[in-house]
């Protein structure tokens, strides 16, 4: 697993706005750079933007540019200043001549009292280019951090085909094992969302059972918490319930305090060391929710839970992320219970914008 910086785990993809709102603050920004020769990069190559500082008090806000006039995939690594990563490389496609900011990239990675020095490494499949915006609010100064040659090439992992019509995201490998505090028995995969009305949002993962939490094997194992922002707009979350309940139990609603959110249940009895790949297909234009739960080893389908979308859009504000939550911590809420050793995997994305 990845060295324990952060105090969740955090993976994050990058979101569809401008460039010239990445750096946006109150107190103004300083001027952005101007891409020219020394700044752009061919595809396949690989550049780094060094010297970016994590710490609660810095906003450090990154900046993706497709050069090319067709659409352009392209890999994000996050890592300290020696090399050591800060979460799994991720992949994502920019649009035609798209300008893609990725605004705090660092939101979350620290504590009240952390600081560490830290870089980017970007590698797209055709000319591309990216920088840096770093903002301290408590002095107010701004830099920016321009783009160089990196000598190490960034190989892109192996992402989910991505269907005609959608926006993809991808944490390919794996992305959570947890484990009991002072580690993580929580981790979190953040992908800022296209702004735009989606019509369907789709989000797969492949979790592997390791056993059951000895003082309460049939409380609520989490598999997905799948919001936009915040709980209120959920197109999905699902437990998986251990012997005596032997469960899949899902909720999901858009604009629905959690008391209200509707609520799916289906026998299903998870095998410890077994994988299985799960499909939350939330339809809302099609007016079909489903979710699929396939054992990888086997390709059986176990179980598939069907609900309807309280909704038949969503209209996505600019700046908004989709979060995907694994795991609990002991002890916070009743019958939620941690998944230790569980290892969740190839978190991806697909949003069907109209």
């Amino acid at each position: 697993m990845f060295k324990t910086i952060i105090h969740c785990a955090l993976v994050t993809a990058l979101g569809v706005t401008g460039i010239a709102q990445a750096g946006e603050r109150p107190n103004g920004a300083a001027n952005l750079p101007v891409i020219g020769t020394e700044s752009s990069f061919r595809g396949g190559e690989t550049l780094a933007l060094h010297g970016l500082l994590a710490a609660q008090s810095i906003a450090t806000d990154l900046a993706f540019v497709n050069l090319a006039q067709t659409g352009n995939r392209c890999t994000l690594a996050l890592t300290t200043a020696d090399g050591t990563a800060l979460g799994p490389v991720v992949t994502l496609t920019l649009a035609p001549r798209e300008n893609r900011p990725f605004a705090n990239v660092f939101e979350k990675m620290t504590d009240a009292y952390s600081l560490f020095e830290a870089k980017a490494i970007v590698s797209c499949e055709q000319e591309f280019s990216a920088y840096a915006q770093m903002a301290d609010s408590t002095t107010g100064q701004v830099d920016v951090i321009t783009p160089e040659a990196e000598s190490d090439t960034l190989e892109a992992p192996k992402a989910v085909d991505c269907p005609a019509g959608a926006t993809c995201f991808d944490a390919p490998g794996v992305v959570h094992v947890p484990v009991p505090p002072p580690g993580l028995p929580w981790g979190r995969v953040t992908f800022p969302a296209p702004k735009g009305t989606a019509k369907r949002l789709r989000l797969s993962l492949n979790v592997t059972v390791a056993g059951w939490y000895a003082p309460e094997p049939d409380g609520k194992n989490l598999i997905y918490w799948f919001v936009i922002d915040k709980n209120i707009d959920m197109p999905g979350l699902l437990y998986f319930l251990g012997p005596k309940k032997n469960q899949a139990f899902a909720r999901h609603g858009i604009g629905l305090k959690h008391p209200q959110k509707l609520k799916i249940k289906k026998p299903f009895a998870a095998e410890i060391g077994h994988t299985y790949h799960v499909d939350n297909d939330y339809d809302m234009t099609g007016h079909n929710y489903t979710i699929t739960i396939t054992d990888v080893a086997t390709g059986q389908v176990k179980v598939v839970l069907h609900s309807r979308p309280n909704v038949s859009f969503y209209n996505v504000k600019q700046g908004a992320k989709f979060l995907v939550d694994m795991g609990f911590f002991p002890g916070l809420v009743p019958t939620e219970i941690p998944s230790y050793g569980w290892t969740y995997a190839d978190v991806h994305v697909e949003a069907y914008m109209r």
